[in-house]
């Protein structure tokens, strides 16, 4: 399963596109904090398993910084910047 993570420029941000998709009905989405690995960016972020819903965020919010995909290995997390 694909799983990505969407960092915005500020936390304000994040939340603010997290409720917006929240209104909109789109339930596959969670507001978690930034992972250690990654915490150079924004404090809070947007976690997804929907390439769908992942369209739906770069389209519309802006604040957007990267998108990170999540990959499992040997029981760890590893993130991979996305171009």
């Amino acid at each position: 399963m694909e799983v990505f993570i969407i960092t915005f420029q500020h936390g304000n941000y994040a939340l603010a596109a997290f409720n917006r998709l929240q209104e909109r009905g789109i339930k596959n989405v969670q507001l978690i904090q930034t992972p250690f690995s990654i915490k150079n960016e924004c404090d809070l972020c947007i976690k997804t398993n929907d390439r769908r819903t992942l369209n739906i965020i770069l389209n519309e919010f802006r604040g957007v910084s990267n998108v990170y995909s999540q990959i499992n290995r040997n029981g760890r997390n590893v993130y991979k910047l996305l171009p």
